[in-house]
């Protein structure tokens, strides 16, 4: 076997091994930075796996294709549901609710282009990382004459947090978790019979200031996951939409745990892919989604990232329909 095919040959059982060890990390809770980091990427090292197939067959290595292709099917059939997992049904008369959700980046956020991009196209804002001078800022700039309702929870640093309304709210007592904050409240929307719930999320990253922070990660997500069942429990048959950063993808088992009880990805929901957030400071591309909008008795009819001047985090921009009998 010459060289280059020797060479071929090995990128094709790395691509392999890559996708297969991607799936079984994925398929298992996150313990640790290695698995963090298996599941994270096993989007890419699906998309790599395919490149093996292609290779093995130009090798015209018969079983070397056949793993290639079973392997490259497995790791693409996990992902495809985040674009074809559900479509914009007919809403008919169901009530519109426009959410724009963000992570603020320690408040750093251009004030000025968010309170617009929250004028021009939100009902509801949910932000992370508020700090008292970004919301004395959006408030001179006139948020609270558009959103005269909210809830907010203004802090330095990334702790901040924070919701504002069009419609009247009542705020909805939240007990205190380790790792998290979620500020919730019943918003009384006309045309509804029952008052949906909203809540705001921030899960500590698993990976804060680039150390090992798993531990406190984990706490955030079992904490999201006992009060998405106290919002079930309270809202009854009224809608529930939570968003935030969760500091999670897709592909991490402990986010994929909190799709239960009637809860839904609004991008899986709609069928429109990863929707990548982050990073989003530099001239690249966001290569991951942690930024998410959950619901539970609602239906999501759109779902687009936008850009936050100041940010390193894509917002998010949902349609959400929710039919008046709820």
């Amino acid at each position: 076997m010459g060289t280059g095919r020797l060479g071929l040959t090995a990128f094709v059982a790395a691509s392999l091994a890559a996708a297969l060890a991607g799936l079984i990390a994925r398929s298992r809770p996150v313990t640790g930075i290695l698995s963090l980091v298996l599941a994270v990427g096993s989007p890419y090292a699906a998309a790599l796996s395919v490149a093996g197939v292609l290779i093995a067959v130009y090798l015209r290595h018969v079983m070397l294709s056949v793993v290639a292709v079973a392997v490259a099917l497995a790791s693409l059939g996990v992902q495809l549901s985040w674009y074809h997992g559900g479509h914009p049904r007919d809403v008919g008369s169901d009530v519109q609710i426009r959410v724009l959700s963000s992570n603020l980046r320690n408040g750093e956020a251009d004030a000025v282009s968010f309170v617009k991009l929250a004028e021009d196209q939100a009902d509801v804002v949910m932000v992370a990382e508020l700090t008292p001078q970004a919301a004395q800022n959006f408030s001179r700039l006139g948020m609270s004459r558009t959103f005269p309702h909210a809830v907010l929870m203004p802090e330095a640093g990334a702790v901040g947090i924070g919701m504002w309304s069009r419609f009247p709210l009542v705020a909805v007592p939240v007990p205190k978790r380790r790792s998290i904050a979620t500020p919730a409240a019943r918003l009384h929307i006309p045309g509804l019979r029952f008052d949906p719930l909203f809540a705001a999320v921030h899960v500590d990253s698993p990976v804060a200031e680039g150390s090992d922070n798993i531990a406190e990660w984990h706490s955030g997500m079992a904490g999201v996951q006992t009060q998405l069942d106290r919002f079930s429990a309270l809202a009854g048959r009224g809608a529930v939409i939570v968003g935030g950063d969760f500091n999670s993808t897709p592909d991490m088992r402990q986010f994929r745990d909190l799709l239960t009880g009637g809860y839904t990805d609004a991008a899986n929901q709609a069928g429109a892919g990863f929707a990548s957030t982050f990073p989003a400071a530099g001239w690249l591309p966001p290569m991951i989604t942690i930024d998410h909008v959950l619901t539970r008795n609602a239906a999501v009819s759109r779902i687009a990232t936008v850009a936050i001047d100041g940010s390193d985090h894509r917002g998010l921009l949902t349609t959400i329909r929710v039919p008046p009998a709820h």
